[in-house]
C-alpha cells in the first residue's frame, strides 16, 4: 500500500473543454474551463478534491488559467511551456513531478467521476505486487490511463518522450510496462464528462 504521507495527488485541470463551447462562443477562440463547470453545485475541481484529499499528502492541481480559483482546491502549478502550449496531460504530469518531494504521485482527469473508493488502494497493491512503477484503471470495455499512479523517478524519462515530441499517454506508459488495474464494468463508474449532455446526465446521477 501507499500510505498518504509518500504519495502527492495531481488533479489534471490544464486542459480547454472545447467541446463544451457555447454555440454563440464557437469560433471566437474562447472555451468553458472543464474543472470549474457546475456538477451538482460545485464545480467538478471541488468533487476530484475530495476525493484525492484524505488518501495523499498534499494536493496539485494543474491548471493554465483561472488559476485564483483553483488554489482553493490545491497548490496550483501551470505546464512548462518548453513543451508547447495546450501540449496534453503528459505535460502537466511532468510539470508536476518536478514540484513534488514523494516518491509516488497520483493522478486524477478533473472531467472523470464516480470513481470506486478502493481505486488508489488498489493501484498501489498492484504496484506492491510487480516491478512496475505505473499502474492504471481499467475496465472490460476501456481503459482509464490517466487515472494512474506514477513513481517519482520517472521526471526524466517523461520529460525525454515530451522533448522527443509524443503526447500519447498510453505509449509513455507501455514504455515502462505499465501494470493496468481491472474494475468491474459498472456503466457510471470512470464517467467522463466531455460534452453538455455529458455533464447533464452526471448532474442527474449525482441526484439519484
Amino acid at each position: 500500500m501507499i500510505p498518504p504521507a509518500v504519495a502527492t495527488g495531481l488533479i489534471l485541470a490544464g486542459g480547454r473543454a472545447r467541446r463544451m463551447q457555447s454555440p454563440l462562443l464557437a469560433g471566437a477562440g474562447t472555451a468553458e474551463e472543464k474543472g470549474l463547470l457546475m456538477l451538482n453545485g460545485e464545480p467538478l475541481v471541488a468533487h476530484a478534491h475530495r476525493f484525492l484529499a484524505p488518501r495523499v499528502g498534499t494536493v496539485l492541481v494543474s491548471a493554465n488559467r483561472h488559476q485564483e480559483r483553483y488554489a482553493a482546491y490545491g497548490k496550483v502549478i501551470s505546464d512548462d511551456q518548453s513543451w508547447g502550449d495546450d501540449a496534453g496531460p503528459l505535460v502537466g504530469v511532468a510539470t508536476a513531478l518536478r514540484h513534488i518531494d514523494t516518491p509516488w504521485i497520483v493522478v486524477l482527469p478533473v472531467d472523470v467521476i464516480r470513481l470506486p473508493p478502493d481505486l488508489i488502494g488498489r493501484l498501489a497493491q498492484a504496484l506492491d505486487q510487480s516491478a512496475a512503477l505505473i499502474a492504471y484503471a481499467t475496465t472490460a470495455t476501456r481503459g482509464h490511463p490517466l487515472c494512474m499512479v506514477v513513481h517519482a523517478s520517472l521526471m526524466s524519462s517523461l520529460g525525454d518522450f515530451l522533448s522527443g515530441g509524443d503526447r500519447k499517454v498510453g505509449l509513455w506508459q507501455s514504455l515502462h510496462q505499465a501494470v493496468p488495474v481491472l474494475f468491474p464494468d459498472d456503466a457510471h463508474a470512470f464517467f467522463n464528462i466531455n460534452t453538455p449532455d455529458d455533464l447533464a446526465y452526471a448532474n442527474q446521477l449525482c441526484k439519484s
